[in-house]
């Protein structure tokens, strides 16, 4: 497992390389033969991103990986199992880390390791062992690799749309907490994008004709950052500002970006009109300013509801049959499982590895969690469907 983690791992998949994308996929789908089940390369539509200009852009990604190694589909069947995680990774392809080390105490450190590569090779091992020892012409079961996880899903949304009516319960193998938790509740996330037009002037011969996109930028920023303490559970992060070029010209455009987490559908309501309501007071022709928002909250809040507690039952039954002891913890942090749950699929997406650091150059696998969670996974799937 650790050497088939490593070859993927050193694989540069950054969610915005497509040809590192389709390298990985490559090895992907040759790693998943073992399985003997033809891999569906799925196209993803092209997504739209705001530049630091302030211009839209049309991107690609790279195909979602679908393996059906279960019974096949019936109709509009809500029955089926689906197993899920992300194969991009948040480090680009002129980073410095791009390649594996072994560290003391049978840890691995490397870009993507655990968030979420680890996750895949689990996924890998789990699914055989599910061939290997359950009869499963008795219910579907689906495996997909997304390549835009990191990013909000922008492309793969339009997939989990058009599958989500298939199935009743999903497993996603994010990583676990660094102690080995699981997670049971993520709080919901988005990213607003603020792209302030002002006006250009010389900044000594015309200064005051000019309108500073910056300064008026940084006025929404503050207003902003003073509804934070407002509301418990939701956050507010200006979490970026660029704008300008040369120091002696008043910059006519801004583009802020502001990362926001919120607990529940009424948080999610509040902070939507606050930041439109901002836009909206900051867009001040008699000043000469316009403001444009883009974005959203991409993925809702993911609650404990009834669906989710049986499968938390039902994951505990089945570490407690393997001598594996299941805890519980929530997240600030957003999944997939925040999505598929908003589209009706009961989910846990913790079934990765142990590790921690995520989405720096210290990130770092525990190698023997990568068995461990395997058993888990599998064990899971027979306690939900063959007991």
């Amino acid at each position: 497992m650790a050497k088939d983690l490593i070859e993927l791992c050193n694989i540069n998949s950054g969610s915005e390389n497509v040809a590192g994308l389709l390298q990985a996929a490559d090895w992907l789908e040759k790693a998943f033969t073992e399985l003997k089940v033809p891999c569906n390369r799925h196209a993803l539509p092209s997504y739209t991103l705001v530049d630091d200009g302030g211009a839209q852009a049309t991107l690609q990604t790279g195909p979602a990986l679908i393996w059906e190694i279960g019974a096949p589909a019936v109709g509009a069947s809500s029955q089926g199992c689906l197993w899920t995680i992300h194969y991009d990774t948040v480090y680009g392809p002129d980073e410095a880390f791009q390649f594996c080390e072994h560290l003391p105490e049978n840890r691995l450190r490397g870009p993507g390791v655990i968030d979420a590569k680890g996750g895949i090779i689990v996924m890998l091992y789990a699914a055989r062992l599910a061939q290997k020892f359950l009869d499963l012409s008795k219910i579907r079961l689906t495996l997909v690799l997304t390549p835009d996880e990191e990013i909000g899903s922008p492309s793969s949304l339009a997939l989990w749309h058009q599958i989500a009516p298939e199935y009743s319960n999903a497993f996603l193998f994010e990583p676990a907490m660094s102690d080995g938790s699981l997670v049971q509740a993520r709080k919901g996330t988005g990213t607003f994008i603020f792209v302030v037009h002002g006006k250009s002037a010389h900044a000594g011969r015309n200064f005051h004709d000019g309108r500073n996109a910056i300064l008026q930028a940084c006025r929404i920023a503050e207003t902003l950052d003073q509804y934070n303490g407002k509301r418990p559970n939701v956050t507010i992060n200006i979490g970026r500002l660029r704008g300008g070029n040369a120091v002696n010209v008043v910059p006519d455009t801004a583009v802020l970006r502001v990362n926001v987490r919120v607990s529940s559908a009424e948080d999610q309501a509040w902070i939507e009109s606050i930041c439109k309501q901002t836009a909206d007071t900051f867009c001040d022709s008699e000043k000469g300013f316009r403001v444009e928002l883009h974005g959203g909250i991409h993925a809702p809040p993911k609650i404990v509801d009834e669906a989710t507690e049986r499968l938390q039952r039902c994951v505990e039954s089945a570490g407690k049959s393997i001598g594996q002891e299941i805890r519980w913890k929530e997240s600030g942090g957003a999944s997939d499982g925040n999505k598929l749950q908003g589209l009706g699929i009961a989910n846990l997406d913790t079934f990765g590895p142990r590790g921690d650091a995520l989405h720096s150059h210290n990130e770092w696998i525990a190698l023997d969690s990568l068995p461990e969670k395997a058993l888990l996974a599998f064990e899971s799937l027979h306690e939900l469907y063959f007991k």
